[in-house]
């Protein structure tokens, strides 16, 4: 996946016009499952509206699908087990900024990062499934389907196929699908929530792994652009409605 520079797309031009989405539209009464591809996305995507979702009394879960072991897969002063120990602790710290009063129950499919498909879903939604926070989600939210990363799309993939089954109402959040061009399908909603604007930002700041250059020795592995982590720690949330 290219990473943009600058927050800039026919996303964000929509965004611009969009109306704002409660949280009761958002995640009624009952039980919700976030799919996350990587630790990191639940932040970057929806984390106010998670912290709000805690606060306002829903049952909320996490699926992880990944461990991020792909962000730097060339350095050797964080091998594989280093990275997946580092965002390990990095999410761990991100949801006590998020939720600190709260016990969230993480599930973790460890799918290869960055080298999962759609047939990937189909593999695991059983396995998923015998997790009772998986199963019985009244609300599922997701990455995009239309974000540029195989992952986000298997997270979205995934995420339709749980929502189908359990018949529960279905939310996707854009993450990198909202920079660059690609048609805006209806449904598009902004969630937006002071409360929880500076819990976001300490919660991204905990991705050192992501947002820094903590890990330097692989010059082709991830870093937050600049502009990029202002967008996401200042814009609201940019939510569609699938279902």
């Amino acid at each position: 996946m290219s990473v943009p520079t600058l927050p800039e797309g026919s996303v964000l031009r929509a965004a611009r016009s969009a109306q704002h989405v409660s949280l009761e539209a958002l995640a009624p009464p009952g039980r919700l499952l976030i799919v996350s591809p990587h630790p990191d996305d639940e932040t970057l995507g929806c984390g106010m509206a998670l912290a709000a979702a805690l606060a306002e009394g829903r049952q909320v879960a996490i699926l992880l699908l990944t461990d991020g072991e792909g962000s730097h897969p060339n350095s050797r002063k964080f091998g594989t087990a280093r990275r997946i120990a580092t965002r390990a602790a990095e999410f761990d710290s991100a949801l006590m900024a998020l939720a600190p009063d709260h016990l969230v129950p993480v599930v973790r499919a460890r799918l290869p990062d960055g080298r999962t498909t759609d047939r990937s879903a189909a593999q695991v939604i059983n396995r998923l499934l015998e997790h009772r926070c998986v199963a019985n989600a009244d609300t599922i939210w997701s990455t995009w389907v239309h974000d540029p990363h195989c992952d986000h799309r298997t997270a979205a993939v995934l995420s339709r196929m749980l929502a189908d089954r359990s018949e529960a109402a279905l939310w996707s959040f854009a993450v990198w699908g909202r920079f660059g061009e690609r048609p805006v399908p209806e449904g598009l909603g902004l969630f937006f929530d002071s409360r929880f604007h500076r819990p976001k930002r300490d919660a991204m700041d905990a991705y050192a792994s992501q947002m820094t250059p903590l890990i330097n020795d692989d010059p082709g592995g991830f870093t937050m652009p600049p502009a990029l982590f202002e967008h996401f720690a200042t814009h609201p949330e940019v939510f569609f409605h699938e279902r």
